[in-house]
């Protein structure tokens, strides 16, 4: 009975300290959570910022506070209330803010984390810029807005491709240079910038709107002027395909869905029958195989053209220092043009099958048209044969002969 007694004793006494425990802790946490919602309440952003605030409180994001993005300065977000102008929040642009809380998309996102990761073969929105392109920091305006999310945000402020705010441009102080999270969502709503999701990537994936003027010897990201123009977007195809129906499709994989936030294309992955895509409904098992017949011949051809290139440039040293020179040159860029567009955009094809054929068969004609021009610029400067000197020369002196008899 005494042990009984005592043992009942020790329990009451253990289960008093748990609550006693309990109770300080849950006390703590209102203690604090009342001093914050005391300290700031952030329904008083919206007397400045309503759209913002609008957009915030009726999203998923509601339930996170403004200071999870938001830094204040050293007066708090109370002396932003009360003095905005002398003490302004910054704002954080990294995904490893939104990273914790959307832990899947972050991994996906970060490729360029992976051991796996090549930056000398490889490429990804995570990669940081200043550390893979470092040119760029001291580039042009073109480059800032593609190769950081504070110059897309300024980039995506006119929706239409080749707006690019270059005013703006100039005098940005950027932080982040990497492609992030908020460079394509709007982190107050979490939906993207732009509803178009083809117009949002080709904002960046964009040639500028360059043209063939005998003058431009690459063109580089010519995904928009491939996809833009194709019959994904024309009614040509039985659906429209935006951008993230192949780069961003979810696929159940090993028992978690992959997000498609690390963008690459994978033709298999998109023909599980359980993607987001629905390329399955009406290609069934057979798009790898579609795909890698329609791009087989590109590659050829490509291969082939790159060859025809070398004989082309050799041509055109032929003619160097001559009045052809000029004009054959303006020839080898316009090849040079349509065989980058093609090169560059990297679809090999799928983007654009039509517009990829019909590249290729101007960079053929330009590269052709060198190679035939010095042809005949070398029968035109070509010395007589010896024997045809001879010959010459005979008729030459039996006329002279005849004349003097």
């Amino acid at each position: 009975m005494y042990i009984s007694r005592k043992l009942t004793l020790s329990y009451v006494i253990g289960m008093l300290g748990d609550i006693t425990k309990t109770i300080v802790i849950v006390s703590t946490v209102l203690l604090l959570f009342t001093t914050v919602c005391i300290a700031v309440d952030f329904d008083d952003c919206a007397d400045c910022h309503q759209e913002y605030y609008d957009m915030w409180s009726s999203s998923a994001h509601g339930i996170a506070d403004c200071e999870i993005c938001h830094t204040p300065a050293g007066s708090g977000f109370e002396g932003h209330i009360s003095n905005p102008s002398d003490s302004v929040p910054t704002a954080d642009l990294s995904s490893e803010v939104c990273g914790d809380c959307h832990v899947a998309i972050f991994d996906d996102w970060n490729e360029f984390a992976g051991e796996e990761f090549d930056m000398e073969a490889m490429a990804s929105h995570s990669e940081p810029t200043e550390i893979a392109e470092p040119f760029v920091l001291h580039s042009d305006t073109s480059c800032i807005v593609c190769k950081s999310t504070d110059g897309a945000l300024l980039n995506l402020e006119e929706a239409d491709v080749y707006m690019l705010n270059e005013e703006a441009a100039h005098d940005l102080n950027v932080t982040e240079w990497a492609i992030t999270c908020v460079a394509c969502h709007d982190p107050h709503e979490g939906g993207i910038w732009l509803e178009d999701s083809t117009l949002l990537c080709g904002n960046c994936h964009n040639t500028e709107g360059v043209v063939a003027d005998g003058e431009t010897p690459v063109v580089r990201h010519a995904q928009w002027e491939m996809v833009s123009s194709s019959g994904y977007v024309d009614g040509t195809h039985p659906t429209v395909i935006s951008c993230v129906d192949c780069h961003m499709s979810m696929v159940p994989l090993d028992g978690e869905v992959t997000t498609g936030h690390d963008f690459d294309f994978d033709a298999l992955a998109l023909s599980d029958p359980e993607a987001s895509n629905g390329c399955y409904m009406c290609h069934q098992d057979s798009l790898p195989s579609l795909i890698e017949e329609k791009q087989a011949p590109i590659s050829q051809r490509l291969s082939d053209l790159n060859s025809l290139k070398e004989e082309a440039n050799v041509a055109l040293e032929i003619v160097n220092g001559t009045d052809a020179y000029g004009p054959q040159l303006a020839n080898y860029n316009n090849g040079l043009f349509y065989l980058t567009e093609v090169e560059n955009d990297g679809s090999l094809g799928i983007h654009n099958m039509v517009r990829t054929q019909s590249d290729l068969d101007m960079a053929e004609d330009y590269f052709n048209s060198i190679i035939e021009g010095s042809s005949g610029a070398d029968d035109a400067g070509q010395i007589p044969a010896p024997g045809g000197l001879v010959v010459v020369m005979i008729f030459a002196t039996v006329a002279c002969l005849i004349k003097r008899d």
